[in-house]
């Protein structure tokens, strides 16, 4: 069994409703399906915190960062190198755009070592180190939103310690429903909005602590 949610487009389309019946202008519509009975209780108060059924009472809203910050990027999950960090020399090997890696270490090669958006020489375990700390620092800022077609809770916190020489303000974590893990995180200028503003993310919410 499925459950399914809609998120709606800022366009508007001319459609037709009940066999021809009712026509009228209506905005699209993006449908994400989220399966229904693989969801924890934490991934459940996400998901109505993303389509606004119900906003999550403080408790509720630990009991989600509690969730995020004991999941991990998907060690079984393999992403494809890409041409951003193709040509680096990664555990005796030189990368090819095609190959493919644990998501962690695509992501660290690809902001740490490659962008340099942490500080020179962090390892893998220190990037690692530095998302758990983003998750539960006093000072982090909560979101959710779709994008694409994916629902995600995004993690922003002050990068500190943890910037490097091409670095950003704040380091940026997004925790995807679907997948029940983090597939990203890096670090972004700007004001909160602008650093989570993209022509990809729709349905933007902030969670108050």
């Amino acid at each position: 069994m499925f459950d399914f949610y809609l998120a709606v487009s800022c366009h508007s389309t001319r459609v037709a409703l009940c066999a021809g019946q009712w026509r009228h202008s209506v905005p699209i519509v993006l449908i994400s399906y989220v399966p229904d009975n693989n969801l924890s209780n934490a991934d459940r108060l996400i998901l109505e915190a993303a389509t606004a059924s119900r906003h999550p009472s403080p408790d509720e809203l630990q009991e989600i960062i509690a969730k995020v910050a004991g999941s991990r990027f998907n060690p079984a999950f393999r992403e494809r190198v890409g041409g951003r960090i193709a040509g680096l020399s990664w555990q005796g090997r030189t990368l090819r755009g095609g190959d493919t890696l644990p998501p962690v270490e695509v992501h660290y090669l690809r902001h740490v070592i490659a962008r340099r958006e942490w500080p020179e020489g962090a390892t893998l375990d220190e990037y690692i180190e530095s998302i758990q700390e983003a998750i539960l620092s006093p000072n982090v800022h909560i979101f959710t939103s779709l994008y694409g077609s994916e629902w995600q809770l995004g993690i922003i916190v002050p990068s500190d310690k943890w910037r490097g020489p091409h670095g950003g303000d704040w380091i940026v974590m997004e925790y995807r429903l679907s997948r029940r893990h983090p597939v990203t995180a890096y670090q972004k200028n700007g004001a909160l909005d602008e650093v989570v503003t993209t022509p990809h993310r729709s349905n933007l919410r902030w969670l108050p602590r």
